[in-house]
């Protein structure tokens, strides 16, 4: 049986605010997804998420990477040190901007991440089958709206 839902916080149990089981519901999806990547393809879901994202683009920037990933800069950077000894990624110094560090996959990176994309896309597809289309639709338009919501830092009420 569903808990009843309250609209009122003032009696809401810890384990129904919207933070924890947000929360939990990520813990539990990036278990799923290191068990398949780490299976699959001895990747990580951090190292998974960089390759993707260099992939995708075919060539980015390292502070594009940190901005459309949303990792830990720290993190960030270990793994994508970890991934060029690898040989999966290449990282190049612009020619003009030395600070500036342009990231692409090697032909070894690639072949990863095209092996890998069809296993993702599977559970993404697997995942978004346990709603109906009306719950998706719904479950973004919540999302987009707690994405704005999150902006608040409690400077006003």
């Amino acid at each position: 049986m569903k808990p009843k839902l309250e609209l009122s916080v003032q009696d809401t149990p810890l384990h129904q605010f919207l933070t924890y089981r947000l929360s939990r519901v990520q813990a539990k999806l990036n278990a799923q997804a290191n068990a398949l990547l780490q299976r699959s393809a001895g990747l990580t879901l951090s190292k998974w998420r960089i390759l993707a994202l260099i992939g995708a683009a075919g060539q980015t920037r390292l502070s594009e990477l940190a901005r459309m990933a949303a990792l830990d800069k720290g993190l960030l950077s270990r793994n994508l040190k970890i991934m060029v000894d690898e040989g999966l990624v290449k990282s190049k110094q612009d020619d003009i901007d030395h600070r500036v560090q342009h990231l692409s996959l090697t032909n070894v990176g690639q072949t990863l991440f095209e092996e890998t994309l069809p296993k993702m896309r599977a559970r993404q597809s697997k995942l978004r089958g346990s709603l109906n289309g009306q719950e998706l639709e719904t479950l973004f338009s919540a999302l987009d709206k707690l994405e704005i919501a999150s902006e608040w830092r409690g400077d006003s009420e």
